[in-house]
């Protein structure tokens, strides 16, 4: 009796854990999104050269990343929330979200190949393109199979790419201040998304053993 009720209390603690973690990557992912949204927007009256150099790129395809990758970022924490209380507008915004991670993968393409930091940055963001809109390729078709616990996992894999506009801008001011700008921007082009595939797939490999350990009679 012991033994179960110290188990049920760790599961019922690392509950909290991944809550309070939904909820504080919600609030970051909608400010993130909005500031994505409105980026073409405000980009104009930014005097700063990091961002002064979008003025002479594709507006379009700058349009494209920013506004479809804004988009997916704002649905996706709002997916989490409801896939078991409303399914129909979970499969609506869900068919919204592929769209705009196709939008914004195109759109990603093109800024990667004008990264700053050269080949690295380039490489980095490419990858990053590529592995996102092929998970959400793959999560798409396991939903349409029916294996919707395959389904699942992809999607949280996508989401913790989606993510990465998040993380980056997290790191970024940090790594400048260890790194030199170079560095630093080759750095954070690479680690905002595999840090977070990493703790995606600690989520992913957690949910699988508190599943395990339910009786199945």
């Amino acid at each position: 009796m012991t033994e179960l009720m110290t188990e049920l209390n760790k599961e019922a603690k690392q509950h909290i854990t991944r809550s309070g973690l939904l909820y504080l990557g919600a609030a970051l992912a909608v400010g993130v999104a909005m500031y994505g949204i409105t980026f073409p927007i405000m980009l104009p009256e930014m005097q700063d050269d990091f961002h002064r150099r979008y003025l002479d790129m594709s507006q379009l395809l700058i349009f494209m990343h920013v506004v479809g990758a804004g988009i997916a970022l704002l649905i996706s924490p709002i997916q989490f929330m409801i896939y078991r209380k409303n399914r129909t507008l979970h499969r609506y915004l869900g068919r919204v979200y592929f769209l705009a991670v196709i939008v914004g993968s195109i759109g990603g393409y093109y800024m990667a190949w004008y990264a700053f930091g050269g080949i690295v940055s380039t490489v980095g963001l490419a990858t990053l393109t590529t592995l996102w809109w092929s998970f959400t390729l793959l999560a798409v078709n396991y939903a349409r199979k029916g294996n919707i616990a395959a389904h699942r996992q992809w999607m949280i894999r996508s989401f913790a790419l989606t993510f990465a506009a998040v993380t980056l801008r997290l790191m970024s001011p940090l790594l400048h201040e260890v790194l030199d700008e170079v560095t630093a921007q080759q750095t954070v082009y690479w680690a905002s998304w595999s840090l977070n595939l990493a703790v995606a797939q600690w989520w992913i490999n957690s949910r699988e053993r508190v599943t395990q350990r339910i009786p199945t009679s």
